[in-house]
């Protein structure tokens, strides 16, 4: 059974050090990419109010991660990102299914109406998580974002509360 939970103190640690792992790190913005996250930068994050970061589980094992940010009330739009902590546990759709809880939370709960997500044109698997998830395509950036030191593209996707 795949849940998704608000992330509190006792998980900063353990998420740093997925955030810190080069094989996940190398996928994130570049806020966090190429550094090494520290517990009291998660404290940080977790009192944005424009942010909602929850921690995945799965059988009751913490696994990964998922949150909005760029929340904006005003517009109803936000942005999801997220991580597996072990590349072992993917291709299990764990990820895809604890993205489609944080949209449920975010259209019903914030009353959001567009919830998008943006990744490297590299990264197969989480192509394959947002459309599981019920995300489309819808444009790209072009050279917006590096990946091992070279330039590629930003690839949009988004999904509406009217297609939940």
């Amino acid at each position: 059974m795949i849940s998704i939970e608000p992330m509190t103190p006792a998980h900063f640690p353990r998420v740093a050090a997925w955030m810190s792992e080069p094989g996940i790190n190398r996928w994130l913005t570049s806020e966090w990419r190429g550094r090494q996250v520290e517990p009291s930068t998660l404290a940080i994050a977790c009192r944005n109010k424009k942010s909602r970061i929850h921690v995945i589980t799965s059988d009751g094992v913490e696994v990964g991660v998922v949150g909005l940010a760029d929340i904006d009330l005003d517009d109803q739009t936000a942005m999801v990102w997220y991580l597996l902590g072990a590349a072992s546990l993917g291709g299990k759709g764990i990820t895809s299914e604890a993205v489609g809880q944080m949209c449920r939370f975010g259209f019903g709960e914030l009353g959001l109406s567009s919830i998008y997500a943006w990744i490297m044109e590299t990264n197969v698997g989480s192509r394959r998580v947002l459309e599981k998830a019920g995300f489309r395509e819808v444009g790209r950036i072009r050279k917006a974002a590096k990946f091992d030191g070279v330039l590629v593209d930003r690839v949009y996707f988004d999904r509406l509360a009217s297609e939940a």
